[in-house]
């Protein structure tokens, strides 16, 4: 028998079910969009699908850009990375539909003007992902569109890289530092930073650190460097180069001491602002609470894969009920600051030294090194067993040596010397006792000979021009770090007894004669000194390499 349901409860229901299908699509209407999920790790950048005018449109009277993208995007983002130029302080509001976006002017835009709407390498999908190179449309409320170009180069002037994200802020004269720069460009992953659509004229262009993101450069705060030339002139659809700039360091800091930890009464753990270096004047001492030293400290070692942290060693105990301060001198980073004293207070301990002694680095487990160099190896904790000393083997081609003569121990350090010098010919295995482990730990390096060495030739491309005649300094290492020619020369130089692996070479003209190079000033403006920097110049066994240079 069928029950006949009763016509008052059909009637409410219907209107439960009508009133949860409106808010149910009020709800999606109003959501925060966001990606499915399941499946692998979306990293492709999000994609501008089209635009509403498209780049090149003339005669545009609109009030409004629409953009529609590839997938859901971080909209904070892309209110970030929006540029509208030239600036002429246009007032706009932003209107979201899922993948869309409005771009809504508040009045008319004005007449006969090429308007560029860019969206910087800061806007970003909902994982990430961000544009590798700025996107740029472009339209005309008159006739035509202005077609001049202006492009130039970022790079850091003491890695030899480039990155994406540097800001160059581009006026057009007169020029107004006090006000916004007319244009703003971005740097892509290659450093190549781009202007387009630029009416013909006079320019003034300039990198800036520019934090606010107001395209004004506020010296007070912010860095600046200029280009080689202060002014361009740009013809009618004409294009000129900014060439390339060298960033100076921007790292000034100086790592500070932020943490201590004691892991027995002699061995401490100091943790840093950054990344540090040791250097031949780095002092590590203990003071009591009248300042009196109560014991000397030396670094054992940074921790490879924290190499922000460093591990010490006291000469004397650290009893627990004693206030102490630890005192760290001459400690730089890895930009070459160096922080001349850093300390911190902390309290004595009585714990045990239960550190396990184990392998934590050798000097050269896969590069080469020279005839007459050591290799060292570095251990977690000062070397005072005979297990680490008497248990090293050295195979030279079939003979084994299980008493090596020439071995230097100096705290946490082995030092194994040549007898005299490695010899040509002959194959070396270094068997090294790891005590954590119980066992041996193999390295065969790879010993550079006078065979093996080559030699760089580095001239002027132009020998007539006026910077190829003056003194250039000049500066070699190795992509490890070590200098392997730090001089000066007139024209050509040629650096012999050079390892067949990548080189940094930098160039540099002092010509102000203040002994380092000076990266210019924008207002005044003064021109950087003529620069060079070649990050990877790679050397072949028993050849000479020729490098043509020119300064930018």
């Amino acid at each position: 028998m069928v029950k006949k349901i009763p016509e008052i409860y059909s009637l409410t229901t219907l209107i439960k079910a009508l009133v949860f299908l409106v808010m149910g699509g009020m709800l999606y209407g109003c959501a925060t969009p966001s990606q499915p999920t399941g499946g692998p790790r979306d990293e492709r950048a999000p994609q501008i699908v089209f635009s509403e005018p498209e780049t090149g449109t003339v005669n545009y009277s609109g009030k409004e850009i629409s953009l529609h993208f590839s997938e859901f995007v971080n909209r904070d983002s892309f209110a970030e990375a929006l540029v509208i130029e030239p600036e002429l302080g246009l007032i706009y509001e932003l209107d979201w539909s899922r993948k869309s976006v409005d771009i809504e002017f508040e009045n008319p835009l004005p007449d006969a003007t090429t308007l560029i709407v860019t969206i910087g390498t800061a806007f970003s999908d909902l994982n990430g992902n961000e544009l590798g190179s700025p996107y740029k449309i472009a339209l005309s409320t008159g006739p035509d569109i202005d077609k001049g170009e202006v492009f130039g180069r970022i790079v850091n002037a003491r890695t030899g890289e480039t990155s994406s994200g540097n800001r160059v802020l581009l006026y057009r004269t007169p020029v107004d530092l006090s006000l916004p720069a007319n244009y703003i460009g971005e740097t892509d992953t290659s450093g190549v930073v781009k202007f387009s659509y630029l009416r013909q004229g006079r320019y003034k262009a300039f990198w800036v650190d520019d934090r606010n993101r107001n395209k004004i450069w506020d010296p007070q705060r912010e860095r600046a460097q200029p280009f080689g030339k202060e002014f361009i002139e740009l013809e009618k659809a004409g294009q000129d180069t900014l060439q390339s700039l060298y960033i100076a360091n921007s790292d000034t800091a100086e790592p500070n001491l932020q943490g201590l930890g004691l892991f027995s009464s002699q061995r401490l753990r100091l943790r840093f602002s950054e990344n540090i270096a040791l250097t031949d004047s780095t002092r590590i001492r203990i003071t009591d609470s009248t300042g009196t030293l109560f014991s000397r400290a030396y670094p054992l070692y940074a921790s490879p894969a924290e190499q922000y942290v460093l591990f010490s060693q006291t000469q004397k105990a650290l009893p627990p009920d004693l206030n102490l301060q630890l005192v760290a001198q001459n400690i730089a980073d890895q930009a070459g600051n160096i922080q001349p004293q850093t300390t911190q207070d902390f309290t004595g301990s009585a714990q045990e030294d239960t550190t396990a002694q184990r392998i934590i680095s050798v000097s050269t487990p896969t590069k080469g090194i020279f005839p007459d160099e050591a290799i060292e190896v570095t251990y977690a904790a000062p070397i005072r067993n005979a297990p680490v000393r008497d248990s090293l083997k050295v195979v030279v081609s079939d003979s084994l040596y299980t008493s090596w003569p020439n071995l230097e121990i100096q705290r946490n350090k082995l030092r194994i010397l040549p007898q005299g010098s490695w010899e040509e010919g002959l194959n070396y295995e270094f068997r090294l006792w790891n005590p954590v482990r119980s066992g041996y730990k193999k390295i065969t390096p790879e010993f550079w000979f006078p065979s093996d060495l080559g030699a760089l030739n580095i001239t002027f491309a132009d020998t007539s021009a006026e910077t190829s005649q003056r003194e250039t300094q000049l500066l070699m290492k190795t992509q490890a770090g070590r200098v392997i020619a730090d001089t000066s020369f007139v024209n050509q130089i040629e650096i012999s007894k050079l390892a067949p692996v990548e080189h940094q070479l930098i160039l540099y003209q002092d010509l102000n004669g203040n002994g380092i190079w000076d990266a210019g000033q924008v207002d005044p403006f003064r021109p950087p000194e003529p620069y060079y920097i070649r990050d990877d110049i790679p050397l072949q066994r028993g050849f000479t390499a020729d490098l043509s240079v020119r300064f930018d």
